[in-house]
């Protein structure tokens, strides 16, 4: 007889954005069982964060009848630069306050559980090489385009992080001189035009000086508008929205080209909120990037969209702990301060 759910081990995974945070719940790797979304507070900062994921889980385990004693830890995706030895947020770029914070440390008090603290993208890169469309195929590219864009980087099966645990940033690569100010402090930055929040900037700032259907749609929803109308505006034929797309692709197209010719990458997966958009993104992506590929066959460089993008870092986050919980039974490391 197989035993209830209430006496089973399980864990946490968390996806800490700069709009959102997301707790997620596991019985066995691979597998959500739960899942609950609140509004990242990004004014409040750590303590107000972490206070709500505290408030979280304890909905989350008396909704599922859980028992804590049963829990094997917590694992996190951040939005920013990690060090993962550390479980310290070397800086949160699009969540203000989270500068040299020691998250796995304040987690561990908060929660009296085994804490795993990661890069959001490094997190998603590791759930999409085991358990996504394009599984164990090679050494692979995982792009998180969100508020944000991020990259995890797998290479031999393993994730590569880099000795400043800065490695994936590709979202902070200058891609254009004289551009708008980053939330990292440069300007220029491939974030600036091809995020979530990049886009959106720039569709509100040009809209009111240009024939444009934005504006009408700013007047239904008090006087701006999101990605996700721009992108709808685009598929109509708006002409500004239009531009603002394919200049986002374009961007990322030459971003991922060069991380291609730098790395040899066979396989890039796009994740995050953007691939809402599905083939209407990649394939313009996709376009861009091989018209900076001349030197290699298109056959030898797949791009596609993560089967699953709004829970890949949630699928992440839960590997890391049953992957640490298992190493302390099988008497190794405990993993707490490292990605497996």
């Amino acid at each position: 007889m197989k035993p209830e759910p209430s006496q089973k081990p399980f864990a946490f995974g968390c996806d800490v954005g700069a709009t959102k945070i997301a707790l997620t719940l596991g019985l066995e790797p691979g597998v959500i069982a739960d899942r609950l979304v609140d509004s990242t507070d990004r004014v409040k900062g750590p303590e107000a964060l972490i206070k709500s994921l505290v408030s979280m889980i304890r909905m989350m385990t008396e909704k599922n009848k859980l028992s804590m004693k049963n829990c094997l830890g917590l694992g996190v995706g951040f939005a920013g630069p990690v060090n993962g030895k550390m479980g310290m947020v070397i800086k949160g770029a699009n969540i203000p306050g989270w500068e040299n914070y020691p998250l796995r440390e304040k987690l561990q008090d908060a929660l009296s559980l085994p804490v795993c603290v990661g890069n959001d993208a490094n997190v998603g890169a590791l759930g999409e090489y085991r358990y996504g469309g394009m599984a164990r195929r090679g050494d692979m590219l995982y792009i998180t385009i969100s508020s944000g864009i991020g990259a995890g980087i797998v290479l031999d099966g393993k994730l590569y992080e880099g000795t400043n645990f800065t490695a994936g940033e590709i979202g902070h690569v200058t891609i254009m001189d004289n551009g708008a100010r980053c939330g990292c402090g440069k300007t220029g930055c491939l974030e600036t035009v091809a995020s979530g929040l990049g886009i959106e900037r720039i569709a509100n700032e040009r809209m009111s000086g240009e024939e444009t259907s934005l504006r009408g749609r700013a007047a239904e929803t008090g006087g701006r508008v999101s990605c996700a109308t721009v992108f709808q505006e685009a598929r109509s034929g708006d002409i500004l929205s239009t531009e603002i797309v394919e200049n986002a692709c374009r961007y990322l197209g030459r971003a991922i080209a060069a991380a291609v010719m730098l790395m040899g990458f066979s396989t890039i997966v796009l994740g995050g909120g953007l691939t809402k958009e599905g083939e209407f993104l990649r394939k313009k992506v996709d376009f861009y990037t091989r018209r900076q590929l001349s030197m290699i066959p298109d056959e030898m460089v797949g791009i596609h969209i993560s089967r699953m993008p709004e829970s890949v870092v949630d699928i992440g986050a839960l590997d890391m702990i049953f992957e640490s919980a298992a190493r302390r039974n099988a008497g190794g490391e405990t993993g707490k301060q490292r990605l497996p």
